[in-house]
């Protein structure tokens, strides 16, 4: 019974049926503490699908937060408990491979981002996973562009390729994102990278027609 509750409780999950999650959780709280088989937590499936309400509801029920899920949910107060107790912390990985500190950047958590860099977390440790992810292209992915930005100024490097050569500067211009394709470049980002296909930031700005992009970008990529 309990197996069969504990698979119903990670489909809603997974499904975004934020009822049905929230009477199996009032049924059984221990559901809080749920994992995949590969050892990634609820919290996680339902931030990883961009329900945070979710999220913050499992975690409402879970006794401990460990430090993934502290600084992924932007929860400062158990992240801090968390760190002063057992620094070390912010250097562990996560079942999936990530550090705190790239997960918050993922997520959009600056508060934990600041946190985590102040305690020491390593700037560019890569995932341990098949995306080779940092910090900086969790941040970049998202368009979360306060967050690159401290990232940056504190050390993070810019030109980081992951995922075939692609680099933040090839996000943001494929993004559109100009102020963040005009603050890498400003910090060192290489506007004539290759990606493993021999795209540069100029090729995705021009893909998806991003015409102030492609303008600044012809700027520094001809002579």
């Amino acid at each position: 019974m309990l197996t069969m509750q504990l698979d119903e409780f990670l489909d809603a999950v997974k499904k975004g049926d934020t009822a049905r999650m929230n009477q199996l959780l009032n049924e059984n709280p221990t559901l809080s503490n749920a994992t995949e088989k590969n050892g990634v937590s609820a919290i996680f499936l339902a931030l990883y699908r961009g329900n945070k309400t979710g999220a913050l509801a499992i975690a409402s029920k879970k006794p401990e937060l460990d430090v993934f899920e502290a600084s992924a949910l932007g929860d400062l107060k158990r992240l801090k408990n968390i760190v002063n107790h057992d620094p070390a912390s912010v250097s562990s990985y996560s079942p999936d491979g990530f550090t705190a500190l790239a997960l918050s950047a993922y997520l959009g958590q600056k508060e934990s981002v600041e946190f985590l860099i102040e305690k020491g977390a390593d700037l560019n440790a890569l995932a341990r996973n098949e995306t080779g992810y940092s910090a900086l292209t969790g941040a970049v992915s998202r368009n979360h562009n306060e967050i690159a930005k401290v990232l940056v100024r504190k050390g993070a490097q810019v030109n980081h390729g992951y995922e075939g050569g692609f680099t933040p500067l090839m996000h943001a211009a494929y993004a559109g994102n100009i102020e963040l394709v005009s603050f890498l470049i400003e910090n060192g980002a290489d506007p004539t990278a290759r990606n493993s296909e021999g795209k540069t930031p100029l090729t995705f700005a021009q893909e998806k027609n991003n015409r102030q992009i492609v303008e600044l970008l012809t700027k520094y990529t001809t002579s």
